[in-house]
């Protein structure tokens, strides 16, 4: 990715706890899985934060995720209709700071899995494990100029790139062939807690601002900004995934246009 400097990727641990418990146990009433076949963006505020009061160890009761807005269950990617069989049902929570973006989902997987270690780089996240994916746009433009993709799985691996446009660039071919530009290694922190017996798995991240990059808006962003945002669960190679905003056949996980806003507030 062309804004790279090479932060060593960090991650923590948590204990298990019941699936009754805290933000996220079922969803909640607050959590309710909305019916997005109509097309409309969805819409999530993220509101600021205390330094400190987010903490990275994938137990949602801290106070920020309790007073957040959720997502909404997420949907099937393609039509946006509700998915209840499937194994990756999900909500997620967003907050900010002047330091970083802080983001945390919950997803009911009845047999999270992963081959990866932590301490791998850009493991091909997406193929083979449980986990989580962030797609963020700086501002509001949905025009795909400018994006970034992070995913977190169930052991901690993350897989980051950037990139400049739609799917671009995407260079070489086999084990040469490169998805964005991976270069980006960012400082991301994650939290996450896998509760096996339950059929859970919670991730946190903290996304620093010093390495995200725009030539066309704030970043940090200000109360009141609004970015572009798409969140998705996945397992079984995405044969099982799931979207806050569905795609609706408007091409891949890439596209922008179809990513809902997140909307920064005081």
């Amino acid at each position: 990715m062309a804004f790279g400097v090479g932060c060593a990727k960090k991650t923590g641990s948590a204990p298990r706890r019941a699936a009754g418990d805290g933000v996220g146990a079922a969803f909640g009433p607050a959590c309710e899985t909305v019916d997005r076949s109509g097309g409309e963006l969805p819409e999530l505020r993220a509101a600021r934060v205390a330094p400190g009061a987010v903490v990275l160890d994938g137990n949602l009761d801290d106070t920020a995720w309790r007073s957040a807005q959720c997502s909404g269950g997420f949907v099937n990617p393609g039509g946006g209709e509700p998915a209840p069989d499937s194994h990756v049902n999900g909500a997620a929570w967003a907050a900010w700071d002047d330091t970083n973006l802080y983001l945390a989902v919950r997803v009911e997987d009845p047999d999270p899995t992963s081959p990866f270690s932590a301490e791998e780089v850009d493991p091909h996240v997406w193929e083979r494990s449980s986990g989580i994916e962030l797609m963020l746009q700086p501002g509001d433009p949905g025009d795909n100029r400018e994006y970034y993709e992070v995913q977190v799985d169930v052991n901690g691996a993350i897989w980051s790139t950037s990139f400049d446009d739609y799917n671009d660039p995407i260079t070489g071919e086999g084990r040469a062939r490169r998805f964005g530009h991976q270069e980006w290694q960012p400082s991301i922190a994650t939290g996450v807690a896998v509760a096996r017996d339950e059929g859970w798995y919670a991730i946190e991240l903290a996304l620093p601002w010093s390495q995200v990059r725009s030539t066309r808006t704030a970043v940090p962003p200000r109360a009141g900004d609004v970015w572009r945002a798409n969140l998705y669960s996945f397992r079984d190679g995405q044969g099982d995934s799931l979207a806050w905003s569905p795609i609706r056949g408007e091409g891949n996980f890439h596209r922008s246009s179809r990513f809902g806003r997140l909307v920064f507030i005081e």
